[in-house]
Parts: C-alpha cells; structure tokens; sequence
C-alpha cells in the first residue's frame, strides 16, 4: 500500500513541521510559557519533533526523495576503464578559454583594438595626471593673487590716507595765501 502525497502537500508538511519545531525551541530557550501556557514550550517542541520524525520516515520512501545515481562514464569513460571519445579529456579551463577566444573573434576584438584601447585608457591617465598638475599651479596661482590683493589692499588704504594728509596741507596753504 503506497501512500503518495502531492509535491504541494509534502512541502506544507515539511514547512509547517519545522514551524512548530523552531516556535517550541525558541519558548524553550527563552522560557517564554510560564505566565502564557503552562508547559506550552514542551508541547510544541515534542509536536514539532514527532511531525519532524513522521515527515523524516515519509520521505525515506517517497519516491520522489529518491535520487537517481547519475551514469558518470557515459560523460567520462575513463571512470569505467575505457577511453576518452575524443583522444583526451578537455578541462573545464580548456572549454572556458575556447568559449572566450569565440566570443572575443565574434565580437571582433584583436589585438590591435585591445592595443588601442589600452593605449587610449593610458593617455587619458596622462591628461588627467597633467590636469591635476595644472589644477595645483592654479591653486598656487589663486593663493598668490590673494596674498597681492591684500597687500594692494593695505597700499591702497595707505594712499588714500597720505591723500587725505596732503589734501588737509594744501587746504592750510590755500588758506593762508588767501588771507593776506
């Protein structure tokens, strides 16, 4: 007499049944039933266990649990005492490398693109190398005219002070010529 459950319904049993083991175990743990339920963690662990336990027996003798051996000297002959189809056994690097050369000749990649590109990437290394120069004397530059424009500034001030000075003299001399 065999018992065949659906796909669907052996995953809920499965899913549900590792549920109730985690909630009991997580109450255990933490002793989460005293106030809740008397003794509710040591239920839900023991049902979640025996569900695991009957889940576990079922699927010893579902038949869809069963794994098929897989028939490796077909692939590899050498694993049944024969030979390789081919006179030797291509690596996995081998079949990489021949799948990237086609890919690179369908893309219409050589050595000449690749030569240029690189040549390319390496000259705007070198321009942005000299930018970040050419940014640095700017820099310097700007700090120089500032340092001037202060000093100009500072002169300035001076001048229009002396001015002043000067403009006050020549305002006593005009006077004085005037009142004689």
């Amino acid at each position: 007499m065999a018992f065949k459950l659906s796909k669907k319904a052996s995953n809920a049993i499965y899913g549900f049944g590792a549920a109730i083991v985690i909630i009991g175990a997580l109450m255990k743990i933490t002793h989460f039933s005293p106030d809740f339920w008397p003794s509710a963690a040591n239920t839900m662990l023991t049902v979640g266990l025996v569900v695991e336990a009957l889940i576990f027996a079922y699927s010893a003798v579902d038949p869809d649990m069963v794994k098929e051996d897989y028939a490796w000297e077909k692939v590899y002959p050498e694993l049944a005492g024969g030979a390789a189809t081919s006179g030797k056994t291509v690596s996995p690097q081998g079949m990489l490398s021949k799948k990237l050369d086609a890919m690179l000749q369908e893309a219409k990649l050589d050595k000449d693109l690749i030569s240029s590109l690189s040549k390319s990437i390496k000259d705007f290394e070198s321009s942005a190398k000299t930018g970040a120069e050419s940014a640095q004397s700017m820099v310097k530059i700007n700090k120089e005219f500032a340092a001037n424009a202060n000093e100009l500034t500072k002169q300035m001030a001076a001048l229009s002070s002396n001015l002043e000075s000067l403009n006050s003299v020549y305002g006593g001399v005009l006077n004085a010529m005037t009142r004689k």
